[in-house]
């Protein structure tokens, strides 16, 4: 297994979470930063990372983080978190991330949670080759989301690239005014939602048809 700048990681900066396992708390960790996670493991993972290093969350043999609907399936506060191959499902919302955190995706999917699928609340993040879909509407904060919500955005990066937001609940993609996507996304496909795919404030229209540079690939 590797970081995000492919350095191998050792095993004693590992730890391996197999279904059935327990999924570590931070303080847990003890100086490891990188958590694989074997196929399905149910629970939720909520983590306060500000002032460690980068942490990485991988997936690994279809990695899946499955929660109950209760709680988010990841909720990550401060720091900077790479996640790559890794399903997030079942929660309330699948992926939050506020406290200044960064989140680096990279290959996942979020999908089927029952109250959003990715809320950035004054979080930093950068996107890519990730599916969003087939999450229920989250009607709890200042603004209800399905896909996605971007809000109280003044961490940088603001990146969302080839990725695929599609079949989500009430609103595909949602802002407010500090979003500010950098640079704007060009790549994304957005569709299938049962209200409105993307808010107008997010200053992005769906790339149109899936492709080798229209939403998220392989």
């Amino acid at each position: 297994m590797s970081h995000q700048d492919a350095r191998c990681a050792s095993n004693t900066e590992t730890v391996v979470v197999a279904a059935g396992g327990t999924l570590p708390s931070v303080a847990s960790l003890s100086g490891k930063n990188l958590v694989v996670v074997r196929q399905t493991v149910s629970g939720s993972l909520a983590w306060t990372l500000t002032g460690l290093p980068q942490m990485t969350l991988v997936g690994q043999t279809t990695g899946t983080l499955s929660s109950t609907g209760a709680t988010a399936t990841l909720h990550v506060t401060g720091g900077d978190l790479y996640i790559r191959n890794l399903s997030l499902t079942g929660g309330s919302p699948g992926l939050w991330a506020d406290g200044g955190a960064i989140v680096r995706l990279d290959h996942d999917t979020v999908s089927n949670n029952t109250a959003g699928g990715i809320l950035l609340d004054g979080a930093g993040f950068d996107i890519k080759n990730t599916t969003v879909n087939n999450n229920g509407a989250n009607t709890a904060g200042a603004a209800a989301f399905g896909g996605m919500r971007v809000q109280n955005s003044l961490t940088t990066p603001k990146v969302l690239a080839l990725s695929t937001i599609s079949g989500n609940q009430l609103l595909g993609v949602t802002c407010d005014a500090s979003a500010s996507l950098s640079p704007s996304p060009t790549t994304v496909l957005v569709s299938g939602t049962t209200g409105v795919d993307i808010a107008s404030v997010c200053g992005f229209t769906s790339c149109g048809t899936a492709s080798t540079t229209c939403g998220a690939q392989p």
